[in-house]
């Protein structure tokens, strides 16, 4: 069986499409899960970062159709404050 791959600060950066310090925080650090190899040698396991990037995803489409709702619910109160003169 292979061994789970672990990726440097830099490939997660990247796969974030995010600086490295802001990977090296420690909420980020504990959101992917990183480990210490050496003093100094951080590292992140794959699945947990892909699992990252597959959460904030989802979360995202969520959030795009709560604002479209939302937007449609502006449109529609605009409607009935020019109509009956509410809000």
């Amino acid at each position: 069986m292979a061994e789970p791959k672990n990726l440097t600060t830099k490939e997660v950066a990247i796969l974030l499409n995010c600086s490295e310090s802001l990977v090296r925080r420690q909420d980020m650090k504990k959101k992917l899960g990183a480990f210490y190899i050496a003093k100094r040698a951080l590292r992140f396991p794959e699945d947990k970062v892909d699992a990252y990037i597959n959460l904030q995803k989802k979360q995202s489409s969520e959030n795009a159709s709560e604002e479209a709702a939302a937007v449609k619910n502006t449109h529609c109160r605009k409607k009935l404050h020019s109509k009956f003169n509410l809000f």
